[in-house]
């Protein structure tokens, strides 16, 4: 029934507008193709997914919209001159179309040889075939099969009306081939997704799975490939770009065939550099790509980063494990950097109400975000958006909005945002996260301490220190923060009780400090330690640093001491699968934090010892007599099961 009704409706619409002016017709397909820019969700997004894919480095979000709806505009139009095929004449030609290097197709129809005319879904390629066979050289032409049959074949009668003809479904290989063999003409669209077992090539930077099917029937066939584009020039104007041939009569290897392909693919995007609007965008071009985008957003933290990197690291083994590369999983990490807090607070309000529709979103966001970091965001494009900490969260929504991109957050966003406006939120138990599918509890931080890491980096920082003569303790101190205080007092009990433990037992010391340390504890640190024969290592991180310092204490030391308030270097330690003590600081409010439970449960559930500075001595002789083992957490492995179910 429905097909019945759709062949009424169109065949009225191709009655009614046969007599309507053209310029009317496409007058009224720009207005209805802005109306289905409006209500066409679906396809709007992955339009302007694509649009994003291709050209954000060098078109703003308003210029990709303005290009999304014109998409729609050109395609309606597209279809208003379909209903007005019937028009097409040698009268229409002469007054509409445009053929430079007609000489191209003369020549090719006289070379004795079949020619395949190839295009894409570009401009009115539906006019084009019609054009060929008004201008005396009639074309056939392999046509999608639509679902409704009676529509289907009135299609194809509207692409008959001027002497094409129409391959239909079946025969259709047997069809082209006996076509070519017999020195005619056979129109081939082939730009969509060919899947996973089509033949990739280069297109807008990124590998793209394409048909190989033109180029095999005419490696065959002994066919010419003329590649040809119609270009719209404005209203019922259209110029038809013959391209110079592509010709297998030469050629002696497969390789020609990849060769040829990559040249045609980069010879569409040309024309889709030029003319953006005139393409189908609608469809899902880069479906079988293997290279993927993660955006890692970091707002200045470093803890928060390696978080959200532990996230990405993850993302990045799950689709290993489905045969991918390591380095088709490709990783960019954009600062973010607010303008204020209360541009912070703002935009957490604004992305409430997110969605791609609204024009105001991105205006919220260069409004609230400095202007390098809104700049970075918008020439990123991504397929997944990673963040964490919940200052973060809102940009996290909309830049997924803004790539329909999935989405990951790490730690529990502000209640007024929802966990609902993310693909998966990875949050610590001790923040009472509700139970739902797109949650994963942890009970730690996400961290990127894993074994082979841990190797690496030890092997890294032995080269660079020369490795410890002895057994070694590891120091890793952090600095103030809302909830916790670092004094003075407190590091100086710290470094006579660990000094007094590597003498006892005769091991080394390797010590660093976070960005937050202050100047005052650096220096006692400097005074204290820079000139011990125990400390084989101290590294002041605000004056000198190096990427495996953590993670090679981590590796080289038995036992590891951290400053309590480091949510992200606990992590790390009890990861390495060594001792950890964790040591007090002074509190700023005499209230239980969140912080301090999560600490509790660690300790109960044996993962890390809890002392006091002044008690540390004690507590590192008790771990060494139990030779420093601590008991793993499985974490990670939630994590990737989580991000493997998200892929």
């Amino acid at each position: 029934m429905i097909d019945y009704i759709a062949y009424i409706i169109v065949r009225s619409l191709n009655i009614v507008f046969s007599v309507v002016p053209i310029s009317i017709s496409l007058w009224l397909g720009r207005r209805i193709g802005s109306l289905a820019f409006f209500f066409n969700k679906k396809r709007r997004v992955i339009a302007y997914a694509n649009l994003k894919a291709a050209f954000a480095k060098e078109k703003s979000p308003d210029e990709l919209k303005k290009i999304t709806k014109k998409v729609y505009q050109t395609l309606v139009q597209t279809f208003m001159e379909v209903l007005n095929l019937t028009k097409i004449d040698r009268k229409y030609y002469d007054e509409y179309i445009e053929i430079p290097h007609i000489e191209r197709l003369q020549n090719a129809a006289k070379s004795g040889r079949g020619t395949i005319l190839l295009t894409a879904h570009f401009g009115d390629w539906e006019m084009s075939s019609l054009v060929s066979s008004v201008i005396g050289f009639p074309i056939m032409v392999l046509a999608r099969e639509q679902k409704m049959k009676r529509l289907n074949e009135l299609l194809n009668r509207l692409r008959e009306s001027n002497g094409c003809k129409v391959i239909r479904k079946g025969m259709q290989t047997k069809n082209i081939l006996k076509g070519l063999r017999a020195n005619n003409i056979v129109g081939i669209l082939s730009d969509q997704d060919a899947g996973k077992n089509g033949m990739f090539v280069d297109f807008f930077g990124r590998p793209t799975s394409c048909h190989t099917g033109p180029f095999e029937i005419a490696k065959h066939t002994g066919s010419l490939i003329l590649p040809n584009f119609i270009v719209r020039t404005g209203g019922p104007h259209h110029k038809i770009c013959l391209e110079e041939y592509i010709d297998f009569k030469e050629t002696k290897s497969d390789d020609d065939i990849r060769e040829n392909l990559q040249n045609f693919t980069k010879l569409l995007e040309s024309y889709i550099r030029k003319y953006p609007d005139q393409w189908l965008w609608l469809h899902k071009r880069w479906k079988s790509t293997p290279v993927r985008a993660v955006l890692v957003l970091n707002d200045g933290k470093a803890g928060h980063l390696n978080q959200a990197l532990a996230v990405a690291r993850q993302l990045q083994k799950a689709r290993v494990l489905q045969g991918y590369r390591e380095e088709d999983t490709k990783i960019e990490v954009v600062e973010v950097k607010f303008k204020s807090n209360l541009s912070r607070i703002a935009l957490a309000a604004c992305a409430s109400f997110a969605t791609w529709r609204c024009q105001g979103c991105m205006r919220c966001m260069k409004a609230c975000l400095k202007e390098a970091s809104y700049k970075a965001l918008m020439k990123t494009y991504s397929d997944f958006v990673i963040s964490c900490g919940s200052g973060l969260a809102s940009v996290n929504i909309f830049m997924s909005k803004e790539n329909n991109a999935r989405n990951v957050v790490v730690m529990k966003p502000a209640p007024y945002l929802g966990l609902s406006k993310f693909d998966l939120a990875v949050i610590p138990k001790h923040d009472n996260p509700p139970e739902s599918k797109n949650v994963v509890k942890t009970l730690m931080a996400p961290n990127l301490m894993d074994a082979d890491k841990l190797k690496a980096d030890g092997e890294k920082l032995s080269k660079r220190i020369g490795p410890p003569s002895k057994d070694a303790v590891g120091l890793f101190i952090g600095g103030d923060n809302p909830e916790f205080l670092l004094t003075k007092e407190i590091v100086s009990a710290c470094i006579d009780n660990i000094l007094k433990f590597c003498e006892e037992h005769d091991v080394d010391l390797l010590v660093t400090t976070s960005r937050r340390t202050s100047c005052a504890i650096a220096k006692i640190l400097k005074d204290r330690l820079a000139h011990n024969p125990k400390c084989r290592l101290l590294l002041i991180a605000n004056e000198n640093n190096f990427n495996e310092v953590v993670g090679g204490i981590l590796s080289l030391s038995r036992i590891n001491v951290v400053s309590e308030e480091s949510v992200s270097m606990i992590s790390e330690a009890i990861n390495a699968s060594k001792g950890v003590v964790a040591f007090e600081l002074d509190k700023k409010k005499d209230v239980l934090t969140k912080h301090e439970r999560m600490l509790k449960n660690l300790e109960e559930s044996g993962h890390l010892t809890i002392s006091k500075a002044e008690n540390l001595a004690d507590a590192l002789n008790k771990l060494w007599s139990h030779k420093g083992a601590a008991k793993k957490i499985d974490d990670s492995e939630k994590i990737f099961q989580a991000v493997q179910r998200l892929i």
